[in-house]
This record gives C-alpha cells, sequence and structure tokens, in this order.
C-alpha cells in the first residue's frame, strides 16, 4: 500500500486519468488490464486504435477487420497489439508505405495485403504521393490548405504514380460479414464506400477518418459522409477529439458509424 501510494504521488494527475481510463479500456481485452494500462506503449496503441471510440461489443475477439488506406500500418498495428482479430485484410496503394507496413505487422495469422487503392470501379488511377505519406491521396491536393494548416514540407507531392484499383464489392466474399471496417483515404471516401454497398450491408460498424475542412479537389466533408452511411443503414456512434492545425482550427476527426 505504501508503495503504491509513492508511485501514485509520483504521477500527474494527467498521467494518472491516462492510467486509470486506459485500465478501464483493458479489462474487457486483457487478463492483465491493470500492467497494461502502465505501459506506455500500450496506453498508446490504445490512443492510435480508437479502441475507446468503438462499440463495447467490438472488444470481443472480431472475426474480420478491413483497413482501406493503411499507410504504414499505424493504426491496424496498434489494434492488432491490443486485440486478437481472426482475419484482417489490409489495403495501402502506395509502395513505400505498404513496405512499412508489411516490415510493421509482419506475417501475423489471418493478415492478407493489398497493394492497391480502393474505388467505384476498377482499373488504374493517379496516387499523388506527398513527402509524408500520411496526406498521400487520389484527389489532387489544396496546396495552399494544406501548407498553411500542415506545414509547407509534409504536403508536398514529390511523385504521381500510376496504381490499380478495384471496389471491395469485387474482394470480399458476399457471406462474409464485417466486424470492422476502417476507411482512411484522404478524401476519397464517397468513390470507396460506392464501391463497397454489398459488402456495408453486412458490416458491423465502420471507422472513417472525416475532414471537417476541404483538404483535397472534390474531397466530402463530414456531413456528406454522415448522410452517406445513413442511406446504408448506419447510424452516428462517436467521434474523436478533431485534429486542429497550426492556427488552432479543426481539420478532421475519426467518426465511427454502426448498423
Amino acid at each position: 500500500m505504501p508503495f503504491r501510494r509513492a508511485v501514485t504521488d509520483a504521477l500527474s494527475p494527467a498521467v494518472w486519468l491516462q492510467i486509470m481510463q486506459a485500465r478501464q479500456v483493458l479489462a474487457s481485452v486483457s487478463g492483465r488490464p491493470w500492467r497494461d494500462a502502465w505501459s506506455l506503449n500500450k496506453r498508446l496503441a490504445l490512443e492510435q486504435s480508437r479502441l475507446s471510440l468503438l462499440p463495447p461489443w467490438f472488444r470481443k475477439s472480431p472475426s474480420f477487420v478491413i483497413d482501406v488506406g493503411a499507410n504504414q500500418g499505424q493504426w491496424i498495428g496498434a489494434l492488432l497489439e491490443i486485440l486478437p482479430v481472426e482475419e484482417t485484410w489490409i489495403f495501402e496503394p502506395n509502395p513505400e508505405a505498404m513496405k512499412i507496413c508489411r516490415r510493421r505487422i509482419g506475417d501475423r495469422s489471418g493478415v492478407r495485403y493489398f497493394d492497391m487503392a480502393l474505388g467505384d470501379k476498377a482499373g488504374q488511377i493517379t496516387l499523388h504521393v506527398t513527402a509524408s505519406s500520411d496526406f498521400a491521396s487520389v484527389l489532387q491536393p489544396r496546396d495552399e490548405f494544406l501548407k498553411t494548416h500542415y506545414g509547407k514540407t509534409a504536403t508536398e507531392v514529390v511523385i504521381d504514380q500510376q496504381v490499380e484499383v478495384r471496389t471491395l464489392d469485387s474482394l470480399v466474399p458476399e457471406s462474409k460479414p464485417v466486424d470492422l471496417l476502417k476507411i482512411d483515404v484522404q478524401g476519397f471516401e464517397r468513390a470507396v464506400l460506392s464501391g463497397a454497398g454489398r459488402v456495408l450491408a453486412n458490416t458491423r460498424a465502420v471507422l472513417i477518418e472525416a475532414n471537417l475542412e476541404s483538404h483535397y479537389v472534390n474531397d466530402d466533408n463530414f456531413p456528406a459522409i454522415w448522410m452517406i452511411l445513413a442511406e446504408r443503414g448506419f447510424s452516428f456512434w462517436n467521434l474523436s477529439t478533431p485534429f486542429r492545425g497550426q492556427g488552432g482550427k479543426a481539420l478532421w476527426a475519426d467518426a465511427v458509424f454502426v448498423r
């Protein structure tokens, strides 16, 4: 007891609150929630996976998760560190980002990699690869906006390259239910969702990065994405704290919708 009190006294209130909150979420997925909550790496993985935003039922051994726009595997890597998933499909059209993703995730059981973009039809499409892979998109970046809010170098397009594009409906078997569909495609959400009508009908939850301000030419904002998913039978569940740009303006957030 004296040791626990000494440790508690040594922690800042903010860190202690993080540990308590992490323990609460981890209690349903870990056999040692207190120990994991004390681990900084586990708390970072918990935050990056957005697990606390998802409905409680998702924490009970999900069978099938699809990550569309995995980038370097930051989100899916964090999720798999916290939660066992029976089968995971990872989509990323940027070859360099996918290399890093493969190294991060490795040859885990049940993981499949797809080096391609997803959209509303099959073919080839131009990917605008940026200095920071987070901003790569098949849509044309709004240069001035991105440079103003994210800095001049990270969002600069360094190369345009042709990549394969398919529809999710053409790849996922009709009878296969999806526990979670995560989408982070830098403004190309409408096309991805349009090519996934059948899959969405068999999906329980969607985690999607939604722009609160236009980042790319012809992209869709949060209200538009909300309407698209509502038409597909989903209702809004949760929203992350928005990411704010250099001037403090809320620019994007991760949203959860459930069927």
